[in-house]
């Protein structure tokens, strides 16, 4: 495994054992996926040699190798058929990260030392009719004393019934006020044995062949209020802090399948011979593979950037997004072009690329849908570089009469009907298919926002300028073309390059 430059020796050290560890059981691990059968000695031996606790602090019996050590035995784990997903990942999603930020020192004692023992957990948060949209769950818990009454069912977990333990989220309120603000859910960890807790159903899912995944009901289950996380009314912050953690464990997943990937599509192209020559020597193949190693780059480099990010303490939103995006979509469409490369064979079971495929595919989906990235990742990139993506003012050339980029805006005292007409007038010089902001007008002029709202909508009034609004609140502003004829002369807004004949000007 290749390490970066910023990972310890200790990182180091356990990427060199792990793969060596991986490569003595891979054929154990294949042979249980074609068996369909639960592989319970890999999961043992995986937790005799510590790995479950690479990311746990070493006070609670772990390797304290942070988020990095996780997702570097993730990574490698991952390799091997369903274990990744459903064994490694599914550990460390059910509540080590929300346990670990959020949790009480009693909390962490008691559960992070079974973590490290190797109990596997799993995350519960999708509901039959609540996906993407976590903030509406249904599945409610009230208080009853010391303890939590939850009813409910949750659906897609990953180790439903193997694991024993279950980061859930339920509803705790139903005011209209707390609704708003984000506070109407609350974290628990449900265990297995709970009176009322069961597993409802099993899915057959694309991938994941020998790892069960289903569905959970929850009736009248009591759960101890020492296994709340965090404050009632909390579970939002920590299920969104929770899912940055989540997203980047997945997303090493996918380095892990690209190394399959990769072995199985050069060793092929280099063994089989069409035309007199390997195909491999073949230029479109050659092409695929760059892509693919490219991916490869990129997908490892962008995982463990975020994941230093949140060993450092930062919350990684947009990387963690963008590392679990850019992993699933790629893995996704570079097994589709292993499968290119390598034929018939390719698409047979008897090589791995059709469980990476297919393993890619719920990837796409599982920890928040490639579509949901992106959505996260246009909202909260735009807002962190929102001043770097600041539109620069621009003004008329003196001499040249084209736009260029100003110094610092000089604000007009004053404002009033006529001035700000002005200034919307040469800005159609300057940006003549687009509006004025809110913020940009204010740059022109200090003024209040009731002011400039009351001067705007007198000269909507008089139909010298057009306004867009948003929820009724005027956001931007341009004139009309009465505007610009009251404004300025027509010829005030011509230019011409010298190359135009003025008999051409009419």
């Amino acid at each position: 495994m290749e390490a970066f430059f910023w990972w310890t020796d200790e990182q180091k050290k356990l990427a060199a054992s792990v793969k060596k560890f991986v490569d003595e059981l891979m054929p154990r691990a294949e042979e249980a996926s074609w068996k369909q059968e639960f592989p319970w000695d890999i999961v043992d031996s995986i937790a005799k040699r510590g790995y479950f606790g690479a990311g746990i602090a070493k006070e609670y019996g772990g390797m304290g190798l942070g988020v990095t050590g996780a997702c570097i035995v993730n990574e490698e784990i991952g390799r091997m058929p369903a274990l990744g997903p459903g064994v490694f990942s599914a550990a460390m999603l059910g509540g080590v990260h929300q346990v670990t930020k959020f949790g009480t020192k009693e909390q962490k004692a008691k559960f992070l030392a079974r973590v490290v023992k190797g109990e596997l957990g799993a995350i519960a948060l999708t509901e039959p009719f609540v996906g993407t949209d976590a903030a509406a769950i249904e599945t409610t818990a009230r208080r009853d004393g010391k303890r939590y009454i939850i009813n409910g069912k949750k659906r897609f977990v990953t180790g439903a019934g193997t694991a024993s333990r279950y980061m859930l989220y339920a509803r705790t309120s139903d005011d209209p006020e707390d609704i708003r603000s984000n506070r109407h859910i609350t974290g628990f960890i449900v265990e297995k044995g709970m009176p009322g807790f069961t597993v409802e159903k099993i899915n057959e899912l694309i991938g994941l062949d020998n790892i069960l995944n289903g569905y959970l009901n929850l009736d009248e289950v009591p759960v101890p209020v020492d296994n709340r996380i965090g404050e009632e009314g909390q579970g939002w912050q920590i299920m969104m802090s929770g899912l940055n953690y989540e997203r980047i464990i997945c997303a090493s997943l996918a380095v892990g399948g690209f190394r399959e990937l990769l072995k199985s599509v050069v060793s092929y192209g280099r063994r089989r011979v069409q035309f007199g020559q390997p195909t491999i020597n073949i230029t479109t193949n050659q092409f695929k593979v760059a892509d693919m190693l490219t991916a490869l780059k990129l997908a490892k480099l962008s995982t463990y950037y975020a994941a230093h990010l949140l060993d450092l303490g930062q919350q990684a939103v947009v990387e963690a997004s963008i590392c679990k995006l850019y992993g699933a979509d790629m893995l996704m469409h570079s097994s589709v072009e292993a499968v290119q490369v390598m034929g018939g064979d390719g698409a047979t079971k008897f090589y791995p690329l059709d469980r990476i495929m297919r393993e890619a595919k719920t990837a796409q989906i599982a920890g928040g849908t490639s579509e949901a990235m992106k959505l996260l990742i246009y909202r909260m990139g735009l807002r962190e570089m929102a001043d770097e993506l600041k539109m620069p003012r621009r003004v008329i050339h003196k001499e040249l009469g084209v736009p260029m980029p100003a110094a610092a805006p000089a604000k007009q005292p004053k404002i009033d009907d006529d001035k700000l007409l002005k200034v919307l007038a040469e800005d159609y010089r300057v940006n003549p298919g687009l509006y004025m902001s809110r913020e940009d007008l204010k740059e022109q002029f200090d003024v209040e926002n009731e002011e400039l709202e009351r001067v705007l909508l007198s000269l909507e009034e008089k139909k010298l300028v057009k306004l867009y609004r948003r929820r009724g609140i005027i956001e931007l502003a341009k004139a009309t073309y009465e505007g610009l004829k009251k404004a300025n002369p027509q010829e005030y807004y011509q230019w011409f390059p010298p190359r135009v004949r003025k008999e051409d000007i009419f």
